[in-house]
């Protein structure tokens, strides 16, 4: 004979009556109840190394120094602390990051959403350059503009940025934009312009997405909080003067400094040369040379009048005529072959 309960029913199922509470209470299921209902969430495949072609198309950067251009991101450095504590009013430190290479679609791809990315125009380069500008930043530069210095920082997660927000931080890449243009301008004038905001990455892409760039990030800090700025600058933006970042030294010439070109200019017109003055060029046999005699008679082909061609080591100067001065036989210059821009004073007519 079986046995039943006290009131003649079946025992309750409890995993019935908690998806029974669930519908009963009206709760809204999260995204992580919903991944701890179905046994969390998928973890994200490994990718594996890229090999060949794949490796050359798909993520492989070739990297060309650019020891000016160190330089300059240093000096970007030192002029965004200044503007950062200016604009804030508070203590802000920048410090940048390395230089990296990256494929613009690449880095647009890490950028972290919610974000402001600014474009900026480079006029006289004709090219852009972006500055993406993460949360925790534009939190920090609102709440420290608004006085709240001793609350604690709202992320801004969800929702579009406020017009506030945006001109505020409009405000700022702006500010950003004129040091950019101070810090190149040691190696060539050129107007940074933030020309407009992009909040979708993909909307913000400035050239295509496989070309080659450079990429720093640039940390701030204002009272333990801030947040980063990340650059992008194309290799095709910078190709106007990649010659000049190239350098090892600002200013650096091809060929020697001034000082030794002065100074060979003035010692190459003093140096002794060696002249030598050609009447005729023949070809004869060695038999007729052999049989030369004191006396022999040797016909030139040239008449009296006819200019003679005066060399300096293999290197025709002039052509000169047989004249005579004071019982010495002289060469009356004709033409000078020889540029009269070369160092030292014109040849004399007699020589």
């Amino acid at each position: 004979m079986s046995e039943t309960n006290e009131t003649g029913g079946a025992e309750p199922d409890p995993m019935a009556d908690a998806m029974a509470d669930w519908g009963a209470a009206g709760v809204a299921m999260g995204q992580g109840d919903i991944d701890d209902l179905f046994g969390g969430p998928e973890p994200a495949a490994e990718e594996g190394p890229r090999r060949g072609l794949e490796a050359l198309v798909g993520g492989a950067v070739r990297y060309e120094r650019l020891p000016m251009l160190e330089i300059v991101v240093d000096r970007l450095a030192r002029l965004m602390t200044t503007s950062s504590r200016k604009f804030t009013a508070d203590n802000a430190d920048v410090v940048i990051d390395r230089i990296r290479p990256v494929r613009v679609g690449a880095f647009l791809d890490t950028i972290t959403l919610p974000a402001l990315i600014g474009v900026i125009r480079i006029e006289e380069w004709d090219g852009y350059c972006l500055a993406a500008l993460d949360s925790r930043l534009i939190g920090s530069i609102v709440d420290i503009l608004l006085g709240g210095r001793r609350n604690a920082l709202q992320p801004i997660e969800g929702r579009p940025y406020t017009p506030i927000e945006r001109t505020f931080v409009e405000k700022f890449v702006s500010i950003i934009a004129q040091d950019m243009s101070k810090a190149f301008e040691s190696v060539s004038p050129a107007e940074f312009r933030l020309e407009r905001f992009e909040i979708t990455p993909g909307y913000a892409m400035i050239t295509k997405p496989t070309a080659a760039a450079l990429t720093f990030r640039a940390e701030i800090t204002m009272e333990g909080r801030g947040g980063y700025i990340d650059f992008l600058l194309p290799y095709t933006s910078i190709e106007p003067v990649r010659d000049l970042l190239s350098q090892e030294v600002l200013g650096k010439k091809q060929g020697g400094d001034s000082i030794w070109r002065n100074h060979l200019a003035e010692e190459l017109p003093r140096a002794g040369i060696e002249l030598t003055a050609v009447i005729e060029r023949r070809v004869m046999p060695f038999s007729e040379v052999a049989a030369w005699q004191p006396g022999s008679v040797f016909v030139l082909d040239r008449r009296q009048e006819d200019p003679i061609e005066v060399y300096c080591q293999g290197l025709m100067v002039c052509r000169a005529a047989i004249a005579s001065k004071d019982e010495r036989v002289v060469l009356r210059v004709e033409e000078c072959v020889i540029d009269r821009s070369w160092p030292g004073s014109a040849p004399s007519q007699d020589a």
